[in-house]
């Protein structure tokens, strides 16, 4: 391993391993992954970039993409090899008139909500404000806007892009729109995404619903959450429940935080009134033991689970998708609920549809529109004691869903032993994508991620 770095043409930092910042540099969200990279190029411009690949590729070290560094796989990080670091690289400017956002490719969640909400302005992306805008949006991009607005890469516009030879791309639908098809939804196989244009949405505040059940109530809760999302719902509406355990949370009884249960947040994003009329409904309804309803600020709601979810917790993660809450699926998701350990892990059942049905299943790289929810097993937990069992417990929890669920996989809420599963992942569109790789990368340098191997079209 290299204890120094000259890179050719690169104006940003070089930190290795002799440097007093390398083990701070080093660190990622997720603590599964305490690895050692040869190179760490702290990159200020998409020049930079292009200069920290060239000295990857002629020193034959494996790259890594750091945005927000929040890969649950730890694909941001590498042994022995150079991570491309773009955490200088987080401006956001944002046009109100035009309603568009430049945010360049090291930007956070909170950069973006920070930028926007002064317009009443909107990204819709995801939910937990540290987490990097550019893997979340090449993924595709679920939060809890999606319903109204669609996924993330169905705001974005234009991307720019430095690919594996080192040249700098403008991907757009006019301007190497094969390109830009794949990274909505294909990950980070393409090269680094140095900055991003959004299309913005008007929106500051939300109408939102917290619960807690008993987990005996899974059946009442859940199959109706079936019911309103699948009659005809309006995209203003989200709906997610949790099998986890109660946090600790001002409106929560003392006496019922640690106990597993159905937490359950619904969500209206249109105008406050009609949002509240049916939220209080609802509630009167379901009857939670626990409960809180109220329009919180946009910003606000972005960061709540910040602490909660902060750097620092060591991550394991699965995820499926179901058609419908069936009384089998149900049984399995409160079963294995009432074996969580950490009070940090959950099984999330999370409503999608909406807006994200109105672009054709093959207009972007994301094959899942269809899917009516997205099943997400998390874990999470403090102490490596617990990996064994907090592992085991996503793994057979995952393996307990394959019969109830419709099957597939969402590429950012997999985990490092699924990466040979590129079907599962991109489902109809692998072909097209390693058509698209074969161009752009053809000797599969971006390949810590959920990797497309390229292969030339028939």
């Amino acid at each position: 391993m290299p204890t120094t770095a000259v890179i050719p043409g690169f104006t940003g930092e070089a930190i290795t391993p002799v440097d007093d910042r390398y083990d701070g540099a080093r660190r990622v969200w997720n603590a599964m992954h305490d690895r050692r990279p040869a190179v760490i190029a702290r990159c200020g411009s998409a020049a930079d970039v292009a200069a920290a690949i060239g000295y990857a590729r002629a020193n034959d070290l494996v790259i890594a993409v750091r945005g927000g560094g929040h890969s649950l796989p730890g694909f941001s990080t590498c042994d022995g090899g150079l991570v491309i670091d773009l955490q200088r690289m987080n401006g956001v400017s944002v046009d109100p008139v035009a309603r568009r956002a430049t945010v360049a490719g090291g930007a956070l969640l909170g950069d973006v909500d920070r930028a926007t909400q002064q317009h009443g302005l909107v990204v819709p992306a995801g939910v937990i404000s540290h987490t990097g805008v550019a893997g979340l949006t090449l993924g595709g991009g679920v939060g809890r806007l999606m319903r109204r607005f669609g996924l993330t890469i169905d705001s974005l516009r234009s991307a720019e892009v430095v690919t594996a030879d080192g040249r700098t791309r403008r991907a757009a639908a006019d301007s190497h729109p094969d390109l830009f098809w794949a990274i909505r939804g294909g990950g980070g196989n393409f090269g680094v995404v140095t900055e991003f244009e959004f299309a913005l949405h008007e929106l500051s505040e939300l109408t939102v619903l917290a619960s807690y059940h008993e987990m005996a109530d899974a059946h009442r809760v859940l199959g109706r959450a079936q019911q309103v999302m699948s009659g005809g719902a309006p995209d203003e509406l989200l709906w997610t429940s949790f099998t986890r355990k109660a946090p600790p949370l001002p409106w929560m009884p003392a006496g019922i935080v640690g106990r597993p249960g159905i937490m359950s947040v619904i969500e209206w994003s249109g105008d406050p009134d009609p949002g509240m009329k049916l939220l209080s409904e609802l509630r009167d309804e379901l009857r939670p033991v626990a409960s809180d309803l109220g329009v919180v600020p946009f910003g606000q709601i972005q960061t709540e689970g910040d602490e909660f979810f902060g750097p620092g917790l060591l991550s394991y993660v699965k995820a499926t998708f179901a058609d419908e809450l069936t009384a089998d699926l149900i049984d399995v998701l409160a079963d294995r609920g009432r074996r969580l350990g950490s009070e940090v892990s959950q099984i999330e059942v999370l409503s999608m549809g909406g807006a994200i049905r109105q672009v054709a299943p093959d207009g972007t790289a994301f094959p899942h529109r269809a899917a009516s929810w997205l099943i997400n097993v998390p874990a999470s937990w403090r102490s490596a004691a617990d990996t064994d069992r907090e592992i085991r417990w996503v793994r057979e929890t995952f393996a307990a869903l394959q019969p109830v669920c419709s099957g597939g996989a969402y590429v950012n809420f997999m985990d490092a032993d699924e990466r040979a599963s590129g079907q599962i992942a991109y489902g109809a569109t692998l072909r097209r994508l390693q058509a698209v790789k074969a161009v752009y990368d053809p000797a599969n340098i971006f390949r810590l991620n959920q990797n497309i191997t390229p292969r030339a079209a028939s």
